[in-house]
């Protein structure tokens, strides 16, 4: 049997409510940030299955666009490569990823047991971050008509959760430095006429 929240709450000396509100990232709840990371730290150290999380973390962080080039292998329960090629991440978020444009060898899933492995090799900030995934959803993309995998990520470290969180952070503010940018060009100009 797994690692109940209880326990984890009763080695911490922490009610169990508070353990589930933080392991379940509620938005609501107030912890500091030394208490969130004791408690996934001893989680991640007693053998909590975090697939259990009601909240999967991407509702607390959101997604945040990528369309990043990734080398993805296909890896069987027994550590066998089943397939392996490349994809192109679309979007990314602390608990997974959407996966596009996916080229494989074999382009099929295995019937038995299986993980993605994925690779960022063309993110400096990600390049330490190999992310072992589980298919949550298969769709096919509206405009290419190619197939897309919406993937959970598997026994994320907290120092994983840590990069990607800061990854997606500084993702979402240049896009708002961005905008804010853009619309100051466009209300600088957008008074004055070509005409004289």
């Amino acid at each position: 049997m797994g690692v109940s929240q209880q326990a984890i709450a009763d080695a911490l000396g922490l009610s169990r409510t508070t353990v589930t509100k933080i392991l379940n990232r509620d938005p609501k709840y107030s912890a500091s940030e030394a208490t969130r990371d004791l408690v996934f730290r001893t989680a991640e150290r007693m053998g909590y299955d975090f697939t259990t999380i009601r909240r999967p973390f991407k509702r607390e962080y959101g997604r945040t666009v990528i369309n990043a080039r990734c080398r993805i292998e296909i890896v069987l329960s027994d550590g066998t490569v089943f397939d392996k090629g490349t994809c192109i991440a679309r979007n990314i978020g602390v608990g997974g990823a959407l996966l596009a444009d996916i080229k494989l060898e074999k382009m099929v899933l295995p019937l038995s047991n299986f993980t993605i492995r994925l690779v960022f090799q063309d993110l400096p900030a990600l390049a330490n971050l190999v992310g072992e995934c589980q298919v949550v959803r298969i769709a096919d993309s509206t405009d290419t008509k190619n197939p897309e995998l919406g993937v959970k990520f598997l026994n994320a470290t907290v120092a994983d959760r840590k990069m990607l969180k800061d990854f997606i952070d500084e993702r979402i503010a240049g896009a708002a430095r961005n905008a804010a940018a853009s619309a100051a060009d466009s209300a600088g100009t957008g008074g004055k006429s070509g005409g004289g």
